[in-house]
């Protein structure tokens, strides 16, 4: 693998820092652009490069293995323009955390579906390729269109219900850069403000604060995954320095300088004991790099 060619890359880059697991080793190389154009080139650049590849965003639903990543990892973290259009529209670049989207675009305006997205880490980029939401909305909907840099250039999607589903998408795929979203919402009758209030104060209440990825798994179709690995008596298990969270099973922490494999083995026992006791699949929310296969 050459070495980057530009200002913003840095060698033996620790990712720990830049996920919300706060776990994880250095990258070989990782590149953080400031504008579109530089993106262009990074990715131009790291698609030439006979090496593992990964787009980084807010590092929210990421789990970096401890060995590091032996490759190319783009930063997406220094796109963080918000522009007002017309008509309630914006265009929101990539790196923008989703929470201030919500607390500077859509409180100050009362626009609907605050409840969909108030409490949920992460970057705007992140949140559109994952269809991040809750039972109250998702981040699609909200989408006019969105910008996805893709081998052949950057192309402009104009978005269609089809393109999207529960935590996914079809619009961009691994390897390709969602590098900003133009939205379109919508004023609503009810007070926002109160709605995000309410939605803010569940979550602490609700759910454990710490350093997380967030839900570990998808939920499956008719259930949720806490409420089977709950029933599995795993709460509060711990290895190492990770543990499943007692407050909610579908949360693993890193409670006390967790390394990567901790939480993989408590991963793996979760998935393990739920197939074992209730015949049911756990698919991971969480992305795991480089690749883990569950022992």
């Amino acid at each position: 693998m050459e070495n980057a060619p530009f200002e913003f890359a840095f060698a033996d880059y620790i990712l720990a820092p830049k996920t919300l697991y706060n776990i994880g080793g250095p990258a070989r190389w990782a590149l953080l652009p400031r504008t579109a154009s530089q993106v262009e080139q990074a990715y131009d650049w790291m698609m030439a490069q006979d090496a593992p590849r990964l787009i980084l965003g807010g590092g929210s639903n990421m789990l970096i293995q401890d060995e590091g990543f032996p490759g190319v990892v783009l930063l997406m973290t220094e796109l963080n323009d918000m522009a007002s259009l017309d008509y309630h529209r914006y265009s929101v670049g990539a790196g923008v955390e989703l929470d201030t989207m919500v607390r500077e675009i859509m409180l100050p305006n009362n626009y609907d579906v605050v409840g969909g997205l108030t409490g949920i880490p992460g970057s705007v980029g992140g949140a559109i390729y994952m269809n991040a939401g809750t039972v109250n909305g998702s981040t699609c909907q909200l989408l006019e269109s969105v910008d996805v840099l893709k081998a052949d250039g950057v192309k402009t999607i104009a978005m269609k219900e089809d393109l999207y589903d529960y935590r996914g998408q079809s619009f961009c795929a691994p390897g390709e850069i969602i590098l900003s979203g133009t939205f379109q919402f919508t004023p609503a009758e009810k007070d926002q403000q109160a709605i995000y209030d309410h939605y803010k104060k569940r979550r602490i209440e609700k759910q454990p604060q710490g350093h997380c990825c967030g839900s570990v798994f998808k939920n499956p179709e008719g259930d949720h995954a806490g409420r089977l690995i709950e029933a599995c008596g795993l709460k509060g298990t711990r290895h190492g320095g990770a543990i499943i969270s007692s407050m909610h099973a579908n949360f693993i922490m890193n409670d006390d300088n967790a390394s990567s494999d901790d939480v993989l083995f408590l991963i793996d026992m979760a998935k393990r004991t739920v197939l074992e006791t209730h015949g049911v699949v756990l698919e991971e929310e969480v992305q795991i790099f480089p690749k883990h296969n569950a022992v």
